[in-house]
């Protein structure tokens, strides 16, 4: 049972903590810290960019959700990859570039004046964190089970995820993080694929094959469950809808994504990534679905549920060392989001909260010294709630959701016009509709409409649109900023 950790510990030895002894004391200033100096290649944006929205929601809460939905939660990988990755990458970072920015709130406070950019950075930075708690859950998990339950999952694999999100950034900031990330990402689509490859080779020699699946699955009449495009209620209501919601809106407005595409060298780098992290990302999932396929046609796996579904297969039927790769490619992916979290919350702490807000005099270098221990107390505030309580669906949904009025109104606010009011009353009345559909779901309301996003995303898209076209403001951001320059030019 402690072959495969060995096998993962020495990787992780020579690579996380091995990046942390290299960049020890290259970091100079905030700036290295935060943006790496604007150093960073395509390559090291893609796989960075690639790996922040990965994280537990595109293999454990994926493989998890395949036992009830087929391979039809393959959709999930294919919205994130193929489309929010396009738009962060062509548009949404490029235009944060253009307008010289550091942090997202900044933009915000542009648009519409400090207090704007101080809710925002405060709103992103509280509900991220609950995020970031979903990932150190998830982290600890992956640790669990591959342990065989040898360490206690409260509160030992827990304190080991925080350790292991903690050095991911501590020392070399998004410089550590992209070039780890890098190295995660090659590491992790040739491990997992590697490891879907043996799953075939031992169904094989079990005499049993993907026929032997098919029929496990035919036999109960579940055949749809091996069919990625079956378009059923559940899996549009449930899969495709919320996926492309929540991370079109809430992930385009969180710090975390940006990390790797402030630090590039040039906006040609982050559009030049654009491909290289749409396959990543869309790639990614497919092994841990497909193996979950599997393992849940197994009796003696499928009775021990579908959350340990691929580790038990795991145990049972691979190799040690090949346990040991899937154990890395899994904490790379959980790690990756976790790290990345926690890098954007303590830049917006530092960056906006603190200096912007409280005090407008500190100095790059107190700015810098603040960094580290921030990213720290981050930590913290992720991993001290893990270890008493699990996160509850509706209050994860609930934390999405407050990026959905702040996406529109953003959006808005740069390509077409400019209303404090518009943007002031959307953002209220939104968060007002959140906190009674995540709390007092109207009775009347059917199905998965009782679900907060989809009155939130209602509301904020009307309100917004409605607003604006009848309440006074300026041209759109975008507008005015390219305006500016045109006339600096001339």
């Amino acid at each position: 049972m402690s072959s495969p950790i060995i096998y993962a510990a020495i990787y992780f030895i020579i690579v996380v903590f091995g990046s942390c002894f290299y960049f020890r004391g290259k970091v100079k200033n905030v700036d290295d810290f935060t943006t790496g100096g604007k150093t960073l290649k395509w390559y090291m944006v893609a796989c960075g960019l690639a790996l922040v929205p990965l994280g537990s929601g595109h293999t454990m809460n994926l493989w998890e959700a395949s036992a009830g939905l087929g391979c039809g939660v393959l959709f999930w990988p294919v919205i994130v990859g193929g489309i929010f990755l396009p738009l962060a990458t062509l548009w949404f970072g490029p235009w944060l570039r253009e307008l010289n920015v550091k942090t997202f709130p900044e933009s915000m406070e542009m648009q519409f004046g400090p207090a704007m950019g101080y809710l925002q950075g405060a709103v992103n930075t509280a509900t991220w964190t609950g995020i970031c708690m979903a990932e150190t859950l998830a982290t600890g998990g992956a640790i669990y089970g591959l342990t065989g339950g040898a360490i206690p999952f409260k509160p030992w694999c827990i304190i080991l995820a925080f350790i292991l999100i903690m050095v991911y950034v501590i020392f070399g900031g998004v410089l550590q993080y992209s070039i780890v990330s890098t190295i995660n990402a090659t590491v992790m689509i040739i491990g997992s694929y590697v490891a879907l490859l043996m799953t075939g080779g031992w169904l094989a020699a079990n005499a049993m094959g993907w026929s032997g699946v098919a029929e496990h699955y035919t036999a109960l009449d579940q055949a749809w469950k091996l069919e990625i495009f079956r378009f059923s209620p559940d899996l549009f209501f449930q899969i495709i809808i919320p996926v492309a919601v929540l991370h079109i809106t809430a992930a385009a407005v969180t710090q975390g994504v940006y990390v790797p595409i402030f630090a590039a060298q040039s906006t040609r780098e982050v559009r030049k990534a654009t491909f290289l992290a749409s396959c990543v990302n869309g790639m990614a999932s497919f092994p841990w679905v497909m193996m979950a396929i599997v393992a849940m046609s197994i009796p003696s796996i499928a009775a021990g549920g579908a959350k340990l579904s691929v580790i038990n297969h795991a145990l049972q039927n691979l190799p040690a060392p090949i346990v040991g790769l899937l154990m890395v490619c899994l904490l790379a992916a959980t790690l990756s989001t976790g790290s990345s979290v926690m890098l954007g919350n303590a830049t917006v702490i530092i960056d906006v909260i603190l200096k912007r807000a409280c005090f407008p005099n500190m100095k790059p270098e107190t700015q810098f010294k603040l960094m580290r221990p921030m990213i720290i107390i981050c930590g913290l505030a992720a991993c001290v709630p893990a270890l008493v309580a699990p996160m509850i669906f509706p209050i994860f949904l609930w934390c999405f959701s407050f990026g959905i009025p702040m996406f529109f109104v953003w959006l808005v606010g740069m390509v077409w016009k400019c209303s404090k009011p518009a943007a002031w009353i959307t953002i209220i009345v939104s968060y007002a509709v959140n906190f009674i559909w995540t709390f007092a779901t109207p009775s009347w309301a059917p199905g998965p409409f009782a679900l907060n996003m989809y009155p939130v995303t209602l509301v904020s898209i009307v309100l917004i649109i409605v607003l604006n076209a009848i309440l006074p403001g300026e041209a759109g951001l975008l507008k005015r900023h390219r305006a500016a320059q045109a006339s600096k030019a001339a």
